[in-house]
C-alpha cells in the first residue's frame, strides 16, 4: 500500500512536469527559429562593417602613399621611388586625364622573383583604358577606383586608381594607376569557418573569394542568379535572400554594396544547414537540460515522498523485528508531526525492551562465570590440597638435614635455597586456595620497599640474561613505607607483572620497576613499566578475565592476572592499567598505607643494587 502511494505521487507530479518542460522547450524552439533571420542578418552586417572598415584602412593607406609620391612628382619629375618604404607597389603611373602617361616606375625585382614583368601587368598593358575607367567609376563620395589585376595566382594583384590634383587646382588633373601586391590587404580580410565571402570590384571582377579551391586569377563570377541581384542594388543598399545551389544546397546570402571603390560588393554565404545544425544543437540542449530538470525533480519527488514514507516503513519492519525478539532497530525521524510522535514513542517503547534484554543477559553472563568459578574453585582446592603435603615433607627435610649438618658444609646455601623455595611454593598453594576461598592469607604489617626488592632479586636474574635492562627506583631513597598486606602475595603479584613483561619484550629493551609515596592521599604506588608489544582495547579489556590468555598452548593458564588482582583488591588497593600497541605497557599498583618510620633498622631493606648493569648481569 505505501508503495503505490509513492508510486502515484511520483507520477503525478512528474507528469505535471513533463507537460511544462515539453511546452517550454518548444516554445523556446520557435522563438529561436523565428529570430534566426535577424541573428544571421545582424551578424553579417557586422562582419560586412569589419571587412569594409579594413578594405578601406588599407585603401586609405595606399591613396596617402600614392599623394606622397604625386607631390615628390611634381617637385622632381625623375624621382626615384624606395621600395623599402612602399613595398607593397609593384608598378605605378601617373597619366594625365587624356591617358598619355607622364611618369612609369616598377619594382622590376620583385615581378622577376614572381616571374612576371612590367610588360606583362595588366595595368602596364591597358593603362589608358583603365584611366578611363577611374574617370568614369569615380564620383562625389569616392575618388578612386579598385580593379583585379592578378596574372599569376600565386602573385595576386589588385590595381588602385586614384584622381589627383596639382597644387592649387580646383579639379583633378591626373590619374596615378597603381599595380598593388594584395596579398596584405586580403590577410586582414576574414570571416567565420562557416561563411563564405566573395569581394567584386567596379567591373563585378572578384577582387577575394574564400570558397574552396577559387584561384586569384579567375576574374568571373559564376553565379547570374548573384549576379544578377548585385547588378539590382544600387551603392550603399543590401539584401538578404535564401538562394538554392544544386551542389551547395540552400544558403543564406546577405549582399552588401558599398558607395566607396566605384561600387565594391561584398557577398556573404552561409549554409543553412549551419542554422539547422545551431538549431538541433539548441534543441538538444534544451531536451538536455530538461532532462536534467527532470532528473532533479523526479529525486525531489521520492526524497519528498520518502519523507513521508519511510518512517512508516522502518516501522513495519521494526515491529517484524521486535515480534521475533530483536530490538536493536531505530526510527530516525527528525519531523516532530503525528509520525515523528509515533516514531518517539516506538523508540522509547524498544529501548526500554532491550535494556530488560540487556539486564537478562547480564545476569545469565554473571550466572555462567559464577558457576565456572566455583567449579574452579573445588578443583583448585583438590590440587592445592594435594600439593601442600608433600611440599610440607619437603620442607620438613630440608629443615632436619640443616640440622644434622655441620655449619662449614657446602651443601648448606643450597638446602637454604630449597628451604626458601619451598616456603615460597607453599604460600602460593595457600594463596591458590585463598583465590578458591578454601583459606585466608594473615595481614601484617610489611614495607613497601623492602617487599618490591625481595620480589625483583627473585626474577633479576632471569630477566638480566635475557639481555632485558632492569631499572629501579624508590621512594624516600629506599626508606620503609609500611603498609598492612601479605608481603608473600605481593611478591607473587610483582613476579606475576614482571614475568609478564619478560615475555612479552622478546629478551630486548627495559624493564622500569618505581615506588612512589603521597602522603596526603594516604598511598603507596607500585609502577611496572616495560617497552614490550602493548596491548590492544579488547585484550586490555579482558586481562583480568580468569581463564583469558594471549599465550600459545601450554605457557599459560590465564589464572596469573586474575589472582593477582584478587590479591590486590584483598589488600585494599587497585590495579590501573596503560598500553599501547607497539610501544609497551605499565601497571600502576595503588595500596593504603599506615605510615613511614625513619631509622627503623629491623624493617629496613638492603641496599637495592644499582640501577646499572642490573640488564647486563652476566649468567
Amino acid at each position: 500500500m505505501l508503495s503505490s502511494i509513492r508510486t502515484k505521487l511520483i507520477l503525478v507530479v512528474l507528469l505535471i512536469a513533463l507537460g511544462a518542460l515539453i511546452s517550454v522547450v518548444y516554445s523556446s524552439l520557435a522563438i529561436v527559429r523565428d529570430s534566426q533571420r535577424e541573428t544571421v542578418e545582424i551578424s553579417n552586417r557586422q562582419v560586412s562593417n569589419l571587412i569594409s572598415k579594413s578594405i578601406l584602412s588599407q585603401v586609405a593607406d595606399y591613396r596617402r602613399s600614392l599623394q606622397h609620391i604625386f607631390s615628390s612628382w611634381q617637385q622632381h619629375s625623375t624621382v626615384a621611388i624606395d621600395s623599402a618604404i612602399f613595398p607593397d607597389f609593384v608598378w605605378i603611373q601617373i597619366s594625365d586625364l587624356q591617358g598619355k602617361p607622364q611618369y612609369n616606375w616598377s619594382e622590376d625585382k620583385k615581378l622577376q622573383d614572381a616571374g612576371l614583368n612590367r610588360e606583362m601587368l595588366l595595368g602596364f598593358k591597358k593603362a589608358e583604358d583603365l584611366v578611363q575607367d577611374v574617370k568614369s567609376q569615380s564620383n562625389a563620395t569616392s575618388d578612386w577606383v579598385i580593379f583585379n589585376s592578378t596574372i599569376q595566382p600565386l602573385f595576386p594583384t589588385l590595381i588602385l586608381g586614384v584622381l589627383v590634383k596639382k597644387d592649387g587646382a580646383v579639379d583633378p588633373t591626373h590619374v596615378m594607376l597603381a599595380e598593388v601586391h594584395a596579398e596584405k590587404l586580403f590577410s586582414n580580410v576574414q570571416t567565420r569557418s562557416s561563411q563564405q565571402l566573395i569581394l567584386l570590384d567596379a567591373h563585378q571582377n572578384v577582387l577575394l573569394s574564400t570558397r574552396r579551391g577559387w584561384d586569384p586569377s579567375e576574374f568571373v563570377l559564376d553565379d547570374a542568379e548573384l549576379m544578377e541581384t548585385i547588378s539590382s542594388l544600387r551603392p550603399g543598399e543590401n539584401r538578404f535572400s535564401q538562394m538554392l545551389y544544386k551542389d551547395r544546397g540552400e544558403q543564406a546570402t546577405s549582399i552588401f554594396k558599398y558607395r566607396e571603390g566605384g561600387g565594391l560588393s561584398l557577398v556573404l554565404q552561409e549554409s543553412t544547414a549551419e542554422l539547422h545544425a545551431s538549431e538541433a544543437r539548441i534543441r538538444t540542449q534544451s531536451l538536455l537540460i530538461a532532462l536534467i530538470v527532470m532528473i532533479i525533480t523526479v529525486n525531489l519527488i521520492i526524497l519528498f515522498a520518502n519523507t513521508l514514507i519511510s518512517p512508516l516503513s522502518q516501522l513495519m519492519k521494526l515491529m517484524e523485528k521486535a515480534g521475533k525478539g530483536e530490538f536493536s532497530g531505530k526510527i530516525k525521524v527528525k519531523s516532530k508531526d503525528e509520525i515523528g510522535r509515533l516514531a518517539q514513542m516506538f523508540n522509547k517503547m524498544t529501548s526500554e525492551l532491550r535494556e530488560r534484554e540487556e539486564e537478562i543477559e547480564g545476569a545469565k553472563t554473571k550466572l555462567i562465570q559464577s558457576e565456572k568459578m566455583s567449579a574452579f574453585g573445588q578443583m583448585s582446592a583438590g590440587i592445592a590440597h594435594e600439593v601442600k603435603n608433600p611440599l610440607a615433607g619437603i620442607l620438613g627435610y630440608a629443615q632436619m638435614t640443616k640440622k644434622k649438618l655441620p655449619p662449614e658444609a657446602e651443601v648448606l646455601p643450597y638446602l637454604d635455597i630449597i628451604e626458601k623455595e619451598t616456603v615460597r611454593c607453599k604460600e602460593i598453594v595457600e594463596n591458590l586456595m585463598k583465590f578458591a576461598r578454601q583459606e585466608k592469607a594473615v595481614m601484617g604489617r610489611i614495607d613497601l620497599n623492602k617487599t618490591v626488592k625481595d620480589s625483583i632479586r627473585l626474577v633479576e636474574h632471569q630477566i638480566s640474561i635475557s639481555g632485558i635492562k632492569l631499572v629501579q627506583v624508590f621512594a624516600m631513597d629506599g626508606a620503609p613505607i609500611w603498609f598492612k598486606g601479605n608481603a608473600n602475595q605481593i611478591q607473587q603479584v610483582l613476579m606475576n607483572i614482571m614475568l609478564n613483561a619478560q615475555q612479552a619484550m622478546e629478551n630486548k629493551g627495559a624493564l622500569t620497576v618505581s615506588t612512589h609515596y603521597s602522603p596526603e592521599n594516604q598511598k603507596a604506588l607500585i609502577i611496572i613499566s616495560d617497552t614490550g608489544c602493548g596491548m590492544t582495547a579488547e585484550v586490555k579489556h579482558r586481562i583480568f578475565e580468569p581463564f583469558y590468555t594471549t599465550k600459545g598452548v601450554g605457557k599459560g593458564t590465564g589464572l596469573g592476572l586474575a589472582v593477582s588482582l584478587g590479591i590486590v583488591k584483598d589488600h585494599g588497593g587497585s590495579i590501573d592499567v596503560e598500553s599501547e600497541v607497539g610501544k609497551g605497557t605499565t601497571f600502576t599498583i595503588s595500596l593504603p598505607i599506615e605510615g613511614r618510620v625513619e631509622g627503623d633498622s629491623t624493617d629496613a631493606a638492603p641496599p637495592a643494587p644499582p640501577a646499572s648493569g642490573t640488564g647486563t648481569a652476566a649468567a
